[in-house]
């Protein structure tokens, strides 16, 4: 069974509950949809909040690297340009997510027409933003491995990169297999699989009204 076809056995179920008989009411249907596109996009809030809250800890972590060691000029360097090689992700990050949380079905169209836009328009903001991601993460995560090694080996390690680069390396190449790794699972989960199933809602909503 699909699960346009669920959403469906649902409404109708729900209908004949409260009716004894099935109704056509699109503002319940609404409802299921909306529920369950819900369900849907609940692992990729999740990564929202908890990439949010990551962040902060990012900011508040450079910040203090700053404040400390304001005098060094590399120090201060590396940290401010680690604040904003996170900036332009996190900025489409919260514009996308806004834009997903604020999506409402259209009062002026026809109800079946309403409810597809309303699924496509969620799908077409996570895609957005998952490709953005990819293309991003190339960049964002070689870069902030550097950095923080970087940082790490100036600050704790005495003598620094300079009379340590194999163990730099080494803590940067596993740096950069953790995040990949990761980062892989968290896209499965918060992106591809949401994905998936708000595509298969659109496929069988479009195979549906052709018949």
């Amino acid at each position: 069974m699909t699960q346009l076809e669920d959403l469906k056995n649902e409404w109708v179920e729900k209908q004949g509950m409260l009716t004894g008989a099935p109704a056509q009411d699109p503002e319940s249907l609404k409802k299921i949809i909306r529920r369950r596109t819900g369900k849907h996009l609940a692992a990729s809030m999740r990564y929202f909040w908890a990439y949010f809250v990551f962040q902060i800890i990012v900011y508040a972590l450079l910040s203090h690297v700053i404040i400390v060691h304001w005098r060094n000029p590399f120090i201060l360097s590396l940290s401010i340009a680690g604040i904003i090689l996170y900036l332009p992700f996190m900025v489409f990050l919260m514009r996308n997510f806004k834009k997903i949380a604020s999506t409402k079905f259209s009062t002026e169209q026809d109800p079946s027409v309403s409810i597809y836009n309303y699924v496509f328009q969620q799908y077409t903001f996570l895609r957005n933003f998952y490709r953005f991601k990819k293309l991003y993460e190339l960049f964002l995560v070689p870069v902030s491995a550097a950095i923080g090694v970087i940082l790490s080996f100036t600050i704790f390690v005495p003598g620094s990169v300079k009379e340590h680069p194999v163990a730099a390396a080494i803590t940067f190449v596993l740096t950069l297999i953790s995040c990949m790794w990761a980062i892989r699972s968290e896209n499965k989960t918060s992106f591809r699989i949401p994905i998936r199933q708000l595509q298969q809602i659109l496929d069988e909503y479009r195979v549906d009204s052709e018949q």
